[in-house]
């Protein structure tokens, strides 16, 4: 990772994300994401995570793949006998059902746990992407969203590092 790169020179420009708003269904959430990976014809092209839009159109956060799994293993528990044997547990399962549907400010990942700098080098951002262990981050410029580095675009440019 040549120290020149910055989180701008790699990342993945914020108009090529999708979005949504903190307070659609994780359902919704999944739609949106499904139908970014077949956008432009092709098969599988998309990303992995979803911006997360306030009712102001600010970045709140970031929906990826992985807070969509842990929030689908919630339906597990529903099978679970030892979960069940407990009082709480069928309280919070009738409670999980009686309630409105997951949203997806529920499971997403805020803001405030990790972004990094457009200046910032590529070797910065990658130590953040492992600190956090996240595969994406959002890039902020002066304050505002401009896009997002992933796993990726560091493993895109890991070979400059070994030269």
């Amino acid at each position: 990772m040549n120290g020149k790169k910055t989180a701008e020179d790699i990342m993945v420009p914020i108009n090529d994300y999708v979005t949504i708003s903190q307070k659609a269904t994780l359902y919704e959430a999944i739609n949106v994401l499904r139908s970014s990976f077949h956008r432009d014809g092709r098969a599988w092209y998309g990303h992995r995570s979803v911006i997360v839009l306030g009712e102001d159109g600010d970045l709140v956060g970031v929906l990826s793949l992985n807070e969509i799994l842990k929030a689908a293993g919630l339906r597990e528990l529903d099978n679970d006998p030892d979960f069940k044997a407990e009082s709480w547990g069928w309280y919070y399962i009738n409670s999980m059902r009686q309630s409105a549907k997951l949203r997806v400010k529920d499971v997403m990942r805020p803001l405030a746990v990790a972004t990094v700098d457009a200046r910032d080098e590529a070797g910065e951002v990658a130590l953040a992407l492992l600190k956090h262990k996240v595969n994406s981050l959002p890039v902020l410029k002066n304050g505002k969203l401009v896009g997002m580095v992933r796993i990726l675009d560091i493993f895109m440019v890991i070979g400059e590092y070994f030269f």
